[in-house]
């Protein structure tokens, strides 16, 4: 297979004859050096498979593309899929079914089964704490126990709420411990849980006698990317396939490990990498700026510098920091700024660690999960017509609808601890006639200047008159209960439907592995964003914390333009340090 077109460092991780670690950093590459790699290999191997694992779906997708839809090296023994399919797939299933003597069924969340959630009652089966909305199973952390921490109460739960939760906590983690429990005897198992039980089984002798022969008969090497976002049980999981005699390549970036809320452990996935025999750094960015490239340089903890290198390095554009007071004041300069450089809208990306900043100065209201199923409907019905929202942000907005009518559907049922999708299967609603049905209410009605009232008759009207076939027929109770007219508050925010985003947003983390033309990146006022503090704390005094990676991660997503939008309580702040750390910019 032809290298020539490889940079040095892409070739030595494709060549490389041993385990290894290699540090890339943005615009690297990385993952072109990495197909190359998986192709050469898996032609090199005449009976086992070589591995390739990813932490997102997103990454999986792009690795298949570049490999092509029918390539010989995408099937078995073969495997390209994500960390938590790698697990499930070849430890956790066998294991499952032979320990719980029934076959596993995956979701994604604990938000995607029923019990997800819950109330804490008294023994007359009162809320201990009336007025909130349920206790989420995702604010706790499991260990190998299933024994259940409380670790984060967002804040719309409600100060005086969360006080009491906090009062009550030892009862929330004995129920959230307990039905972490009844899920897993149920055959319900999430990502989080799935994790668990493989870091369980693999520590375990009995289980290892049982799996090692699997692996070890099925691959010769795993290529990781992303290595830096590998938790204990991942790390568990790679020690134990070296033990296999398993090759392990791990290629990623310490400084973007930014899911530390997803147990990720960048300092374990540092002292694991440094024991691998081969080590190899690429530090060519062929995406940014020189400037873009600085500000990657002085964000780092690592001692990894890079240097611009690839079509943008001759540009003189530097970064630009301007300052706001409002949220709303971001986009009308970014845009200006932008048009200097002959970008238009949709060349940016504004992005911000709270999803809340970023909608808010691109001038779009999010509405909250649980508020109103009305309110849902008429917000899904908008994004679906509107061009502006992308794939995502539509999914999202489809998915909240697509779960009120399920649970519309089971009314009057127990579902137990069953997931979303087991509920689905056993009432025989198909996953395309749902998607079909959340799509149809959404478009067929508008809310658009009608009073809430009108538009909450509307969607009962809809739901009574739907030919329900087999499923049967909800009851009008059900459906009047479920679908009540949001209050007068939560129905003024109605008026961001009319309104589309002036550029493209999205939380850092939720474009990790994306590039953009142009990039805006907003650090809000302190005492509104603890990240703030954070970040400037860690940053002046050189600290290795994830809210400074996150930042890192952010910047480094920019090829051409990067925009600090700062508010003006931290402007002077952020100057001093980009003058600290030698990165040309300009105030705008």
């Amino acid at each position: 297979m032809t290298t020539i077109d490889l940079s040095e460092g892409q070739k030595a991780l494709v060549n490389a004859t041993d385990s290894l670690f290699a540090v890339a950093c943005p615009g690297a590459g990385k993952t072109r050096a990495m197909v190359t790699r998986f192709l050469k290999r898996t032609a090199e191997e005449p009976r086992k498979g070589i591995g390739l694992i990813s932490f997102t779906n997103a990454a999986v997708d792009e690795v298949r593309r570049r490999c092509g839809s029918d390539n010989e090296s995408l099937k078995a023994p073969n495997f390209v899929g994500t960390f938590d399919s790698f697990l499930h797939r070849f430890i956790v299933t066998p294991l499952f079914s032979k320990h719980y003597k029934k076959s596993p069924r995956y979701v994604q969340s604990w938000k995607d089964a029923p019990t997800g959630n819950f109330r804490l009652l008294d023994q007359n089966q009162r809320d201990l704490i009336p007025g909130s909305e349920p206790i989420q199973m995702g604010w706790f952390d499991f260990d190998l126990n299933g024994r259940a921490t409380l670790v984060s109460v967002p804040q719309r739960f409600g100060k005086n709420q969360t006080e009491t939760l906090m009062s009550l906590k030892v009862k929330a983690e004995d129920e959230a411990s307990d039905r972490f429990g009844h899920l897993i005897r149920a055959g319900t198992v999430t990502c989080e849980a799935g994790r668990i039980l493989a870091g369980v089984w693999v520590r375990d002798p009995r289980a290892r006698q049982v799996i090692a022969p699997l692996l070890t008969a099925r691959f010769a090497e795993v290529i990781v990317d992303e290595a830096q976002d590998c938790g204990a049980e991942e790390l568990l999981v790679l020690g134990f396939l070296q033990a296999c005699g398993v090759r392990v390549v791990m290629v990623g970036d310490i400084d973007q490990s930014i899911y530390e809320f997803r147990s990720a452990t960048p300092q374990a996935v540092s002292d694991f990498a440094q024991a691998l025999p081969i080590q190899l750094e690429l530090r060519d960015n062929f995406r940014s700026t020189p400037a873009i490239s600085a500000f990657n340089n002085g964000l780092r903890s690592g001692s990894l510098v890079e240097s611009s290198s690839g079509k943008h390095a001759t540009l003189s554009t530097p970064v630009y920091l301007l300052d706001f007071s409002k949220l709303d004041e971001i986009a009308p300069a970014v845009l200006r700024i932008a048009e200097k450089h002959k970008l238009g809208a949709t060349d940016l990306m504004v992005l911000s660690h709270a999803e809340a900043h970023s909608m808010k100065a691109v001038g779009v209201v999010d509405v909250e999960s649980g508020t109103s199923k009305v309110l849902e409907i008429a917000d899904a019905g908008f994004k679906l017509k509107s061009t502006d929202f992308d794939a995502r942000t539509r999914l999202k907005a489809l998915e909240k609808v697509e779960r009120s009518i399920l649970k519309l559907l089971t009314a009057d049922i127990k579902t137990e601890h069953k997931s979303f999708d087991l509920i689905r299967e056993e009432l025989g609603v198909e996953a395309r006639w749902l998607r079909e049905f959340a799509v149809r209410i959404s478009i067929s009605l508008d809310a658009t200047e009608k009073p809430r009232d009108t538009f909450a008759e509307e969607v009962r009207t809809f739901l009574k008159n739907v030919e329900w076939g087999h499923l049967g027929t909800p009851t009008a109770r059900s459906i009047g209960s479920m679908y009540k007219a949001p209050s007068e508050k939560s129905w003024g925010s109605i008026t961001h439907l009319t309104v589309s985003p002036l550029v493209p947003y999205s939380t850092v983390h939720g474009v990790k592995g994306m590039e953009f033309r142009g990039v805006v990146l907003i650090i809000p006022e302190a005492p509104k964003s603890k990240a703030t503090e954070e970040v400037l704390d860690a940053w002046e005094r050189d600290l290795d914390t994830e809210a400074r990676r996150v930042l890192y991660v952010a910047g480094s997503r920019a090829e051409e333009l990067l925009m600090l939008a700062v508010h003006t309580s931290h402007i002077d702040r952020v100057a001093a340090l980009l003058d600290t750390r030698d990165i040309p910019y300009e105030r705008a």
